[in-house]
């Protein structure tokens, strides 16, 4: 039987198992590497968008520096929620020496807090034509950014100046359009003149496109290919080398709530889309031993967190629900 001595070898176990399974999902978590994963001791987070800076210009000999112009975007703000559940290890567990047992249920529960988090993460962007949405949790979210619209739109405001932009994937004919060539190229090209409120171009390098499991063959013949994909003439494919990373992930094919989302695709600027998305986290899962330990009666160990996700400047990702 487990008992009180044997109390501080089965919370290292435990610990073990806990700190070996959140390393391999995140390892494997494609939201903690291309969202803005910081750590923050505030409960509301205020994040300012500044949208560049201007006025370098030439100066004379002894003269003054002349000051930069900025022009300063709206703020968005989040607040901190918190997740958490209890593994009991209960007395037949401890009765009958289930260390294997007691294991399992710290394997799957740490699984399951990281599982959540992704797909929390994954559906940001599925759900990013709407203004709102039932999350992983069960909780009605607001999914506006620091603008007031959706993630994905076609007419997002561009800081304090009048002019708008759209970072709706674009074929050059229609908004929202199946995966393809012309959708690649069309976006990558609208991107890379995009201009701030200072009137500056400041080019955003869409690099990598992010697509669910279904459409990974598609987009490998699209980008990888030496010749252009379904054309007569075996042309050279110029998107070969531009889109430097291709990333697939399969929590893209279905969102939460049922809803097929596999013809849906990204493209993103792998330097700066950490200003779109951001994920803040207060404390990162951790499993905490019971406090107090009874001979008889179960050991309630407990996995809790503090994290919420921040929509930034939204201009650093692209999207299509395929619906043209």
């Amino acid at each position: 039987m487990i008992t009180r001595n044997d109390y501080s070898s089965l919370t290292g176990k435990l610990n073990a198992i806990f700190v070996e399974t959140s390393a391999v999902a995140i390892a494997e978590s494609e939201g903690m590497k291309f969202f803005g994963v910081k750590e923050t001791d505030w409960f509301t987070y205020d994040h300012r968008i500044l949208h560049g800076l201007a006025g370098i210009e030439e100066v004379a000999d002894g003269a003054d520096l002349p000051r930069v112009n900025s022009d300063e975007g709206d703020t968005a703000s989040v607040s901190q929620r918190y997740f958490g559940a209890i593994v009991s290890i209960t007395k037949g567990i401890r009765k009958f020496d289930r260390y294997d047992k007691a294991e399992d249920l710290v394997r799957s529960i740490t699984d399951d807090a990281w599982d959540g988090i992704d797909q929390s993460f994954a559906d940001v962007l599925t759900f990013g034509w709407s203004t709102s949405y039932t999350d992983v949790w069960g909780a009605s979210v607001t999914s506006t950014g620091p603008d007031g619209e959706s993630l994905f739109n076609s007419a997002h405001s561009n800081g304090t100046s009048s002019t708008t932009y759209s970072n709706l994937i674009n074929d050059g004919t229609n908004n929202n359009p199946t995966l393809s060539r012309a959708a690649v190229v069309e976006s990558r090209s609208l991107s890379l003149v995009y201009k701030d409120p200072e009137g500056k171009v400041r080019p955003i390098k869409l690099d990598t496109l992010l697509v669910p499991a279904n459409l990974e063959d598609l987009a490998e013949r699209i980008i990888l290919s030496n010749q252009m994909s379904g054309v007569a003439d075996n042309d050279i494919n110029p998107l070969k080398g531009k889109i430097k990373n291709i990333v697939v992930w399969p929590r893209l094919d279905t969102r939460t709530g049922g809803t097929d989302t596999s013809n849906y695709y990204f493209l993103y600027d792998s330097r700066k889309v950490k200003e779109s998305l951001q994920a803040l986290f207060a404390e990162r899962p951790e499993l905490d031993p019971p406090e107090e330990v009874y001979e008889n009666k179960n050991w309630d160990y407990s996995i809790d967190f503090y994290y919420n996700i921040l929509h930034g400047f939204p201009a650093y990702i692209r999207g299509s629900n395929a619906s043209a």
